[in-house]
């Protein structure tokens, strides 16, 4: 994982096909995680490909995706980087998208009706776990 200089830097990946929506997300991130790295894609294509070479902490993953799906593409991104965390974000609030999110690997799952109370909170939620206590926030 990324680091600058002894100093760990949050690095958040979102993947959301709806660009107003991917530059909502990517502003609330941004704010609340002053000093994180927040990239966007619109595929889940992309975010393989990024995941590669960003080595994201967190992904915050819609569901309904062009071609790949965010289910499958969690499953893959779980093989690939499995210290990485996924928030599933979407708009499909039915149990059975969260549990398909879970059993994919995702560790969080935000409504996008949800967002702006619950996307914060999940992703600080999963940064001790990945810095450990008081990392990571700003």
């Amino acid at each position: 994982m990324e680091k600058e200089q002894g100093s760990p830097v949050p690095i958040v990946l979102i993947v959301e096909d709806h660009a107003p929506a991917l530059a909502m997300v990517r502003l609330l991130l941004a704010k609340a995680f002053p000093g994180s790295r927040v990239e966007g894609v619109e595929t889940a294509e992309q975010a393989l490909e990024q995941c590669a070479s960003l080595s994201p902490h967190v992904v915050v993953m819609d569901i309904s995706l062009p071609g790949m799906d965010g289910i499958e593409a969690t499953r893959r991104l779980k093989v690939l980087l499995p210290d990485s965390r996924v928030v599933m974000h979407s708009s499909h609030e039915e149990q059975i998208y969260r549990d398909a999110a879970t059993l994919a690997g995702a560790s969080a799952f935000v409504a996008k009706s949800q967002t702006f109370s619950d996307l914060v909170p999940a992703i600080a939620g999963l940064l001790p776990a990945i810095f450990g206590n008081g990392a990571g926030n700003g």
